[in-house]
C-alpha cells in the first residue's frame, strides 16, 4: 500500500513530465526526420544485420581484388522503403551511417551460403561492393529480400535519370577527372561564387587541403547518393567544407539532394506554369531583392539578383501557405553563392519545412518560439548574466532575432556564418541554440558592464566584426596566440555546450508553445480588427465575435501557424451563418427539398454580393461589409439592400421572376416565426395585453390605481392559439405580398416584335391553348403583359403589412445575433415557451399594459362625460388618438418622417390606383394600412377562457 501512495503521489510529477516532451510522432515521421528522407518514403520492413562496405577506389578494395581481408563490418538496423535502403549501426550509431538511394545499385545477387549465415552481394553504378549478412529468422531474411526486389524492379524507370544527375554533383566530377582520368566531362554548374568569387580568403581558409581531405574520404567511403558518413565525415564538417563542395555537402547533409533526384524537373516547371503571374508575395520580393546581402558583389548586379528572383518565387507558388516572408531573401542569396537556382530551392524547401519550422510563416512562430526557448536555457546556463539582463530590462530578443532568423548571415562576416551553416546542416536545429549561448558565454564579462540594450548590441557587433582576431593576444603561448576568436567560439559551442540537445530543445518548446501561439492570437486579431473595413452599425464587440465565429467555421486556417486558406467558401459560408443567425440555424424542415432550395438561392444571393471580387470565397472584411449592411437599424436603407440582392441586372426594378425569387426568400427567412419556432413583437404583445385584460377583469372595479394591483401568481396559457395565430399572420403576409406586388407593378413596354405564336394543331393542343388563355388573364403569370416594381413600391408593399414592417424593423436584425459570444448559450433563442415564461416571470411589463388599460379607461369616461356635458367635437378626436392601438406608437413618428423624407413614394403606380379605388374610405389610411385599435385587436372570446389564474 505504501509503494500505491507513494506511487500516486508521484502521479501529478509524472503527468508534467509527459507534457513537456515532443508531441508523438509516427514511427515513420521520426525516421525521416532522422534520416532527412523525402515526406513520401516509410518503411516498408526492417531486419537486424551485418554490413561490409568496400568503396570502389579504396584501399580495401585493392587488398580484396589481391585476395587479402575485407574491411570493417559493422552491426545494425537495416531498413528498406520504397526508394532507399538505410542502414546505422548500433555501436554508437555513428560509425556507419549508410543512406543509399537504390537507383545506385547495379546488381544484386545472393552470396554463397554457409550453414549459418545468409547474405546478398550488392554492387552500385561504380563498382562499390557492399556485403549484406541477415541475422535472424531465415524466412524473415527471404521475406525481407523479396520486397527489396520488387521495389528495385519499380524503380527502373527513375533509375534512368541516374546518369544525368549524377553530372550535377561534384563529387562525381572529382572522382571521374583525377581517379579515372576522364577527359570528355564538363565541370558542373554552381553557385555565383564560381564566376564573383567566394566569400574570405582561400589561402587562410586552406581551401587546397580542404578539397584534398574530401577527396579522399570520396574514394574510402562513397559519394553523393551512395556514401557512408562516419567519424571522419563529422570531423570533415566541423574543419569547414571547401567551398566548391559546400553546396552538395550542404545538399546531402540536409536531404535536398534526395529531393532533387526524386523531382528532377519540377523547379522548371513551376517557373514555367506560372510566369507572369502576380501575387502578393511577388510585390514582397521585389522589394527585397536589392537589401538581399547587398555586400556580395554578385548581388550588385541583375544576374545574382535574377537568380535570387527565381528561386524565390518558385518557393513562392510550391508553399503558398508559406509565400515569401521576412528574412528568406537572406537565406536564399547565402545559398544561391554556393548552390544553383535549382539546388539552392530544394535546400530552401528542406530549411524552411523541417530544419526551421515557423520561422519563415506569416505569424513567425517558430522564431517567436525559439525565442521564449532560448531565454530559459540562458536562464539556466548562464544565470549571472541572465540576472543582468532582467535587472536592466535588456530585451534579449532583440539581440538574438536577427541570429536565428537570418541565420547569423546578417550578424557576422560571410565566411564565419557559411562556417556555422557547414555544422548546422549535419546537426539541426540546437546548433543555433549552442552559438548563441557560446556568443554570451564568450562576452559575458564585457556584457555583464552593459547597462542598456544600445550597449549590449554595440559590444555584440563588435566582437563579430573581430572574429578572424586572436582570441589570446597577450598570451605567451604560441599555441593560444593563433587560436582566432571564432575557433573559440566553435569549441565553446560544441564543447561547452553539447549537453544541449535536441530533445531538450523540443522539451522546451512544448513548455512554452500553448502561451506563444495564445499570444500570437491575441496579437493576430487585434490586428485584424483594426484593418477591419469602417463600419456603421457593428460594433466593436460584435467584430470581436465575428472574429471568433469566422475562424471557427474555417477549421483549415491555422491563425497561430499563419496557415491554411484563410477564405470561406459557400459550404462554409452557410454553417457560419448558421451559428448566429436564427433564421440559418439547422431545423427540421432542413429535409424538406423546397426550404432546402429557398435557403440555398437565398443565401447564394448574399454570397455573390459579398464577394465583391468575384473570387468564389469570402474574406474576413467581406463578411463584415455584409452583415454591417443586414443589421441595420434605418428600414429605409435595409429595404434599399434586400431589394438589391434581387435586381439582378442592377436596372432598379425587380421583373416577375425576381419577384417571385425574392418572395421565396422571405418565406424562407421569416420560417422560424412563420413555423412557431420563435415569437416575434407583435404576438408578445398580444399575450401582454391579454394577460393585462384578464387581470382588469378579475379585480372589476376594485383597481381603481396602481397601488390596487396584484398579479397573478401563476397563469396558463393556450400556447396553440397564440401560435396558430402567429403562423396564420406569416402566412397572411407571404401572400399579400406577391398579390399586392403584381397588383401594384408597373406595365412594362414589349418590344414590337415580341408576339406569341399559336402552333396548335390538335385537339390536344387546343387544351393547352385554354389553358394558357385562363394564364393569361393571371397578371402575375402573363407573359404578354410584364410588370415590375421599383425599391419605392417595394418599400411601400412592406409598409403596407404589418408583420412584414416589424420583420424588417426589428426582428430581422434582432436574428442576427453578432452581440453575443461565439460560445453563447444556444438555449437564449426567443422560442414561444420560454417568452411566455418570460412575460409572467417579468411582472413589470405586464404592469405596463394593466396601466395603459386603466389609465385608457379613465380617459373614456372623462371625454364621454365631456361630450355629454360640451358636444364638442375635439374630445372626440383626442378619445380617438389616445385609444389607438399602443402597438403602433413608434410607427406614429416613422410614417410622419417617412412622409417627409421620401414624398417621392407618393408618386408610385400603387399610391395613384389605391387613391382612385378607395377616395371614399381615406386614402392615406388605406396606403399605410395602419388599422385603428378597433380594427386590429381581436376582442377576448367569452365562451374560451384563454387564461386561467391559480386560486
Amino acid at each position: 500500500m505504501s509503494f500505491l501512495g507513494n506511487l500516486q503521489q508521484k502521479v501529478p510529477f509524472f503527468d508534467r513530465i509527459a507534457e513537456s516532451f515532443t508531441p508523438a510522432l509516427t514511427r515513420d515521421e521520426r525516421f525521416k526526420l532522422q534520416y532527412r528522407l523525402p515526406p513520401d518514403e516509410k518503411i516498408l520492413d526492417d531486419t537486424n544485420a551485418d554490413i561490409s562496405f568496400v568503396g570502389a577506389f579504396s584501399k580495401a578494395h585493392a587488398r580484396k581484388e589481391s585476395g587479402q581481408t575485407m574491411a570493417y563490418v559493422y552491426s545494425g538496423k537495416l531498413y528498406l522503403t520504397p526508394h532507399f535502403l538505410v542502414f546505422k549501426d548500433t555501436f554508437d550509431e555513428n560509425s556507419c551511417d549508410m543512406t543509399l538511394n537504390i537507383s545506385t545499385v547495379k546488381r544484386v545477387e545472393r552470396a554463397p551460403e554457409t550453414s549459418y549465415v545468409f547474405a546478398l552481394n550488392v554492387t552500385l553504378y561504380n563498382g562499390t561492393k557492399i556485403l549484406i549478412q541477415f541475422l535472424g529468422l531465415r524466412y524473415r531474411s527471404e521475406q525481407f529480400c523479396n520486397l527489396l526486389k520488387d521495389k528495385l524492379k519499380e524503380n527502373i524507370p527513375v533509375a534512368k535519370k541516374l546518369p544525368s544527375f549524377l553530372d550535377t554533383c561534384y563529387s562525381e566530377f572529382l572522382i571521374n577527372k583525377n581517379v579515372l582520368k576522364l577527359t570528355d566531362i564538363n565541370t558542373p554548374k554552381a553557385g555565383l561564387g564560381q564566376k564573383y568569387k567566394y566569400p574570405g580568403n582561400p589561402q587562410l581558409s586552406q581551401e587546397k587541403m580542404k578539397l584534398r581531405l574530401w577527396f579522399d574520404y570520396f574514394k574510402e567511403n562513397g559519394l553523393n547518393l551512395a556514401i557512408v558518413k562516419n567519424h571522419i565525415f563529422q570531423k570533415l564538417i566541423r574543419v569547414g567544407v571547401p567551398n566548391r563542395m559546400r553546396g552538395e555537402i550542404w545538399e546531402l547533409c540536409s536531404g535536398a539532394l534526395y529531393l532533387r533526384y526524386a523531382n528532377s524537373d519540377e523547379y522548371q516547371n513551376i517557373l514555367e506554369e506560372n510566369q507572369g503571374k502576380k501575387s502578393r508575395a511577388i510585390d514582397e520580393i521585389e522589394k527585397d531583392l536589392n537589401r538581399s546581402l547587398p555586400e556580395y558583389t554578385a548581388y550588385q548586379k541583375e544576374e545574382g539578383i535574377s537568380r535570387l528572383r527565381n528561386v524565390l518565387t518558385a518557393y513562392s507558388w510550391k508553399n503558398p501557405d508559406v509565400g515569401y516572408c521576412q528574412a528568406m531573401n537572406i537565406v536564399a542569396a547565402g545559398l544561391l553563392i554556393f548552390m544553383t537556382e535549382e539546388q539552392a530551392f530544394w535546400c530552401l524547401t528542406t530549411l524552411c519545412e523541417n530544419f526551421v519550422p515557423g520561422y519563415y510563416s506569416k505569424t513567425m512562430y517558430g522564431t517567436l518560439l525559439d525565442q521564449k526557448v532560448f531565454e530559459t536555457l540562458v536562464s539556466e546556463r548562464l544565470p549571472e548574466l541572465w540576472d543582468h539582463i532582467e535587472a536592466n530590462d535588456i530585451q534579449l530578443s532583440v539581440v538574438s532575432l536577427p541570429w536565428f532568423l537570418s541565420l547569423f548571415f546578417t550578424s557576422m562576416p560571410l565566411e564565419f556564418a557559411f562556417r556555422i551553416m557547414d555544422i548546422f546542416f549535419m546537426n539541426g536545429y540546437r546548433t543555433l541554440f549552442q552559438v548563441s549561448l557560446a556568443i554570451l558565454k564568450v562576452n559575458s564579462e564585457d556584457l555583464l558592464q552593459a547597462e542598456e540594450d544600445g550597449m549590449f548590441i554595440a559590444i555584440l557587433k563588435n566582437y563579430f566584426r573581430t572574429l578572424d582576431e586572436s582570441a589570446h593576444p597577450d598570451s605567451d603561448d604560441p599555441k593560444f596566440k593563433h587560436i582566432t576568436k571564432f575557433q573559440e567560439l566553435l569549441v565553446t559551442a560544441f564543447k561547452e555546450f553539447n549537453i544541449i540537445t535536441d530533445e531538450m530543445v523540443s522539451q522546451e518548446r512544448n513548455k512554452h508553445r500553448k502561451r506563444v501561439f495564445e499570444n500570437i492570437e491575441i496579437f493576430v486579431k487585434k490586428t485584424q480588427v483594426r484593418q477591419m473595413p469602417k463600419t456603421f452599425h457593428l460594433k466593436e464587440s460584435d467584430l470581436s465575435n465575428i472574429y471568433e465565429i469566422f475562424y471557427q467555421s474555417v477549421e483549415t486556417y491555422k491563425i497561430s501557424l499563419g496557415t491554411g486558406s484563410a477564405n470561406m467558401n459557400f459550404e462554409i459560408f452557410s454553417q457560419f451563418l448558421g451559428k448566429f443567425c436564427d433564421w440559418c440555424k439547422p431545423t427540421s424542415n432542413d429535409t424538406d427539398p423546397i426550404f432546402i432550395q429557398q435557403k440555398n438561392d437565398f443565401l447564394h444571393k448574399l454570397f455573390n454580393d459579398w464577394d465583391v471580387n468575384e473570387a468564389g470565397e469570402l474574406t474576413l472584411n467581406n463578411v463584415i461589409s455584409g452583415l454591417d449592411k443586414l443589421v441595420t437599424k434605418d428600414l429605409m436603407e435595409l429595404l434599399t439592400y434586400f431589394f438589391s440582392l434581387f435586381d439582378g441586372d442592377k436596372d432598379g426594378e425587380l421583373k416577375r421572376e425576381e419577384v417571385l425569387q425574392m418572395s421565396e426568400a422571405l418565406l424562407f427567412l421569416t420560417t422560424p416565426w412563420k413555423s412557431g419556432i420563435y415569437v416575434d413583437d407583435l404576438t408578445l404583445k398580444t399575450i401582454e395585453m391579454d394577460i393585462a385584460d384578464n387581470i382588469i377583469k378579475e379585480n372589476g372595479d376594485s383597481l381603481n390605481s396602481m397601488e390596487d394591483l396584484t398579479l397573478p401568481t401563476g397563469v396558463t396559457i393556450n400556447e396553440e392559439k397564440y401560435k396558430n395565430e402567429q403562423i396564420e399572420r406569416y402566412l397572411k403576409a407571404a401572400s399579400n405580398f406577391l398579390k399586392r406586388s403584381f397588383e401594384y407593378a408597373k406595365s412594362l413596354e414589349l418590344p414590337e416584335d415580341f408576339n406569341l405564336i399559336d402552333l396548335s394543331d390538335n385537339e390536344e393542343d387546343d387544351i393547352k391553348k385554354k389553358k394558357f388563355e385562363s394564364i393569361k388573364h393571371n397578371a402575375a403569370l402573363d407573359p404578354a403583359h410584364p410588370k415590375a416594381i421599383d425599391v419605392a413600391t417595394f418599400r411601400m408593399i412592406i409598409l403596407a403589412d404589418e408583420t412584414y414592417e416589424i420583420f424588417f424593423g426589428r426582428t430581422l436584425r434582432e436574428s442576427i445575433h453578432v452581440d453575443e459570444p461565439c460560445d453563447a448559450d444556444p438555449s437564449k433563442n426567443r422560442a414561444l415557451r420560454g417568452m411566455f415564461d418570460g412575460i409572467i416571470a417579468d411582472g413589470r411589463r405586464v404592469a405596463a399594459q394593466v396601466r395603459r388599460r386603466v389609465d385608457s379607461v379613465a380617459t373614456t369616461k372623462s371625454a364621454a362625460a365631456s361630450i355629454h356635458t360640451t358636444g364638442h367635437s375635439e374630445t372626440t378626436s383626442n378619445f380617438a388618438n389616445t385609444s389607438r392601438d399602443d402597438r403602433f406608437e413608434d410607427l406614429d413618428d416613422f410614417s410622419s418622417e417617412l412622409q417627409e423624407e421620401h414624398e417621392d413614394l407618393l408618386d408610385s403606380p400603387w399610391v395613384e390606383m389605391t387613391m382612385e379605388k378607395e377616395d371614399s374610405e381615406g386614402p392615406e389610411r388605406k396606403l399605410l394600412n395602419i388599422p385603428t385599435k378597433k380594427e386590429n385587436i381581436e376582442q377576448p372570446d367569452e365562451s374560451h377562457n384563454l387564461l386561467e389564474f391559480e386560486a
